[in-house]
């Protein structure tokens, strides 16, 4: 933190000497331009040229056939010449030259020879000539001072000129290390972003693969129990019907035959399960979306639940609701049928034997929703809030066959198209399992 704070500090401060510098510039150029403009009226060189001028004509007035008045006018435009050069702002520029002395007092002398008061021409005259002689001698001296006064300013402003163009390159260039310094920054911020981005990602890859290798941990437990009880049963109806090397009677094949395939049934659907698990998690299924009645194809899940149900399962207490209308769907006929098997299989599996199921289709403008309804014991809140959590298992249903994947497959399943899976408590016991979709453009 204190080398990035000295590394702002020194352009900083470099910047702000320049500001400092080139806020002197302006005041002295400020200063410069109004002493240049003060002594645009303090031209002593002109004052001097229009004095000189005015004696002469006074003077060649004086030795021609002048009348009076013309004289008297000549005198007038010397006196206020003169008077310019001793009460104007000239005073200044001759007391700073050393030149107020001698020519102090040329305008009292002058008004001592008026021609109003009488004064003969020839003094007046001899007074001119004596006045231009002045006025010439210290014309020289007023013109080398004035140069040196202009040569000075004009020193001072380039001076000044030289001091602006320092200011404005320092403040370049610590407006240039500021931007080198800040893109570097700015560069180290992206960085950062990005290293942290990959850290985020990183975590999140390694916190997936966490859930998915203790998913395939307790999946492959799931399977090693799972499996474990078909294949037992499969295998104690095979000792059975060959055990004591005699034929088994009908009624006993017939027995073990349907106790086997119940066994087969589950572990095909178990190992379906699984397969799907593997490709959602791969995002492997991609959904062909179409419409659909969902009234026919709740039929045809209902039809081949019935032609293969849980063991020990009366599949004729599933009664669908009937209606006029159809119920069209935006959705996946495969899937659909896969989400309704697992809802219909669990309503089996988890409820009394006498237990009706009722599946009811409802069509909105935006939704059509399947509700499955049983009146069996129903789910805790404990276990309604993990119900759709992989491998989640009702509590008191540890005998009762099953991955614990149903509810989840389906979930996804029905989101992937848009939709979704709920679970609720039923009014007067039992639970509620609503499937929800896109409704159709024929709807």
């Amino acid at each position: 933190m204190t080398g990035l704070r000295a590394r702002y500090l020194w352009p900083g401060g470099l910047v702000l000497v320049c500001l400092g510098l080139l806020g002197l510039a302006a005041g002295q150029l400020v200063a410069l331009e109004r002493q240049i403009r003060v002594s645009a009226t303090e031209n002593m060189i002109w004052i001097f040229g229009q004095t000189q001028a005015e004696a002469l004509n006074l003077a060649l007035a004086l030795s021609g056939d002048a009348d009076p008045q013309a004289i008297q006018t000549r005198f007038d435009l010397l006196l206020s010449r003169l008077t310019l050069l001793e009460q104007g702002p000239q005073r200044r520029f001759l007391e700073a030259a050393g030149l107020s002395e001698p020519l102090s007092g040329l305008r009292a002398d002058l008004l001592r020879v008026d021609p109003l008061a009488g004064t003969p021409p020839e003094v007046l005259q001899a007074h001119v000539t004596s006045l231009i002689a002045t006025l010439r001698g210290n014309a020289s001296l007023v013109m080398a001072h004035d140069w040196q006064t202009q040569a000075a300013r004009l020193d001072r402003l380039g001076h000044l000129h030289r001091l602006a163009l320092a200011a404005v390159i320092g403040a370049a260039i610590a407006g240039l290390t500021l931007s080198a310094i800040l893109i570097d920054r700015e560069k180290r911020l992206m960085r950062a972003r990005l290293d942290r981005l990959r850290s985020d990602q990183l975590a999140s890859d390694l916190t997936r693969e966490r859930e998915q290798s203790e998913n395939h941990r307790q999946f492959a437990d799931l399977l090693a129990h799972q499996l474990r009880t078909p294949l037992a049963v499969i295998d104690s109806a095979m000792h059975r019907l060959t055990r004591g090397g005699k034929p088994a009677p009908p009624d006993l094949v017939a027995e073990k035959a349907a106790v086997t395939r119940e066994a087969v049934a589950r572990l095909v659907h178990l190992t379906d399960t699984a397969l799907l698990m593997s490709r959602l998690d791969s995002d492997a299924i991609t959904p062909r979306l179409r419409d659909h009645d969902l009234r026919e194809l709740a039929d045809a899940v209902i039809a081949d639940v019935r032609r293969a149900p849980p063991r020990d399962s009366d599949p004729s207490r599933i009664v669908l609701s009937q209606a006029l209308t159809p119920a069209i769907a935006r959705c996946d006929p495969t899937l659909t049928a896969e989400i309704l098997t697992n809802l219909l299989r669990n309503a089996l599996l988890y409820t009394p034997p006498a237990s009706p199921i009722e599946v009811e289709l409802k069509q909105t403008i935006s939704h059509v929703t399947c509700r499955i309804a049983d009146h069996g014991p129903g789910m805790t809140p404990g276990c309604l809030a993990r119900a759709f959590d992989r491998f989640a298992r009702g509590e008191g249903h540890g005998n009762v066959p099953g991955s614990g994947l149903g509810l989840t497959l389906a979930r996804h399943l029905a989101r992937l198209q848009g939709g979704d899976v709920t679970l609720a408590p039923r009014a007067g016991g039992g639970l509620l399992a609503t499937i929800s979709l896109p409704a159709g453009n024929e709807s």
